[in-house]
């Protein structure tokens, strides 16, 4: 039991006196603080300026920067190579460095030895420095194969964007047009020694209004002033999309009528307009050589615009039921028309051109309703009949007092042989 307790003194007396050596080397180098904390990233041509520090006075300051011999640092010191001392002095404890100009060459690792004042050993402090290279080319955007021989309605696309040999890695994003897809999962192999590759992936389920818009892989990088992109449209095949009745309104008895649509569909689908029992194809009229139908024009990618035009609306036009059958191969939808002679009603969607007819037509009535009045008062065209020499303003009456009695709603008495004259009871 003694010999156990004496091995236990021993032990705990070799723990003290390792805890006191350590101490005291520790206070014998201090921890060197350095800023930036581990690593720095800057680009070619760039200053960077680095900050060592302990708590105590200097005797000496020397920096290893990569690719040249060791410095020596001291205050006011003349520099010819753009790299010189930055601090408040040695004796505050601050051995900085300024680089005016970074190259490629200084990427690596870099050291600060502060030798304490009191001391004949210096402390070592490190840093990273990363020195900025772009990606040589474009990111690279994969995409999976489609199921079938294309892209449908429905299908998964899975997408990956990676941009190689970047130091450091590249900031990689995809889009749909300008929409962010969100990452699956993403893979960033970051060397700082070596180039580096920074991968990211999306999946997502196609719809029709896919159709056209762009997957684009976007690779920003601290060393590019612009991302670099990459990118591929895509071709999503689907059917006529389905729509509501669309009813047109103001069309007019004996004049000209079209009637419109815009379908969407990817690929072009066939076009026949029904009118009653009659079937009618794209580019061609009816029996009756009334009615004209135009060959479908896409405005953007699928999307299908077509016309059904009316030589000189009938009553009974507006009477007849119209489809308009759209088929491709991936199926076929009916749109049904209705037509009337009533005006738009308030609050419906109009499109731009009877917004504008509107306004010529507002102008128009306005213009004629100055000249009418114009006319009358001058006494021109259908209004010269009446004094030539009447002036802007003058009365058609010649006798004002006449006026007078005409602004006066008076019925004269019964026997009253001065009619003409104002009853007494009523003052002026």
């Amino acid at each position: 039991m003694e010999r156990l307790r004496g091995n236990a003194k021993m032990i705990l007396w070799s723990c003290f006196f390792v805890v006191v050596a350590v101490s005291a080397q520790g206070y014998n180098n201090p921890t060197v603080e350095v800023e930036p904390r581990e690593k720095v990233v800057v680009k070619v041509g760039k200053p960077l300026r680095v900050m060592c520090r302990i708590g105590v006075p200097l005797a000496g300051c020397r920096v290893e920067i990569p690719g040249l011999a060791p410095i020596i640092l001291k205050p006011n010191q003349p520099s010819d190579d753009g790299i010189s001392y930055d601090g408040a002095g040695l004796e505050t404890g601050q051995c900085g460095v300024t680089i005016a100009n970074v190259k490629d060459s200084y990427h690596g690792d870099f050291k600060c030895a502060l030798q304490p004042a009191d001391s004949r050993s210096e402390t070592i402090g490190s840093l990273k420095i990363i020195v900025a290279k772009p990606p040589p080319n474009r990111p690279e955007l994969l995409l999976s194969q489609a199921p079938g021989e294309r892209y449908k309605k429905g299908d998964r696309i899975e997408m990956s964007c990676s941009a190689l040999a970047g130091r450091p890695s590249a900031n990689v994003s995809l889009f749909l047009d300008n929409e962010t897809l969100p990452r699956d999962n993403s893979r960033f192999a970051y060397n700082t020694n070596e180039d580096s590759m920074a991968t990211v992936n999306a999946s997502r389920i196609l719809d029709w209004s896919d159709n056209g818009k762009y997957i684009r892989c976007v690779a920003e990088h601290i060393a590019l002033d612009t991302p670099m992109e990459a990118h591929k449209q895509l071709q999503v095949y689907f059917p006529p999309q389905e729509q509501p009745t669309i009813e047109r309104f103001g069309y007019v008895i004996g004049r000209a009528g079209i009637i419109n649509a815009t379908v969407y569909a990817n690929p072009k689908p066939n076009f026949v307009w029904k009118v009653g029992d009659e079937e009618i194809t794209e580019g061609r009229t009816d029996q009756s050589q009334r009615l004209q139908t135009t060959t479908a024009r896409e405005t953007r990618p699928g999307q299908w615009y077509v016309e059904l035009k009316i030589d000189s609306v009938q009553k009974i036009d507006t009477e007849k039921f119209y489809v308009l059958e759209a088929r491709n191969p991936e199926g076929t939808t009916k749109y049904h028309f209705r037509l009337s002679t009533s005006p738009v009603p308030e609050g419906f969607d109009l499109d731009a051109g009877f917004i504008i007819g509107i306004v010529v037509g507002i102008l128009v009535l306005l213009l004629l309703i100055s000249l009418i009045i114009f006319a009358r008062a001058t006494g021109r065209w259908c209004f010269a009949g009446g004094s030539s020499t009447r002036n802007i303003g003058e009365s058609d009456i010649g006798d004002p007092a006449a006026s007078i009695r005409l602004l006066r709603f008076h019925k004269p008495k019964t026997g009253d042989a001065t009619s003409g004259q104002r009853p007494q009871s009523q003052a002026m």
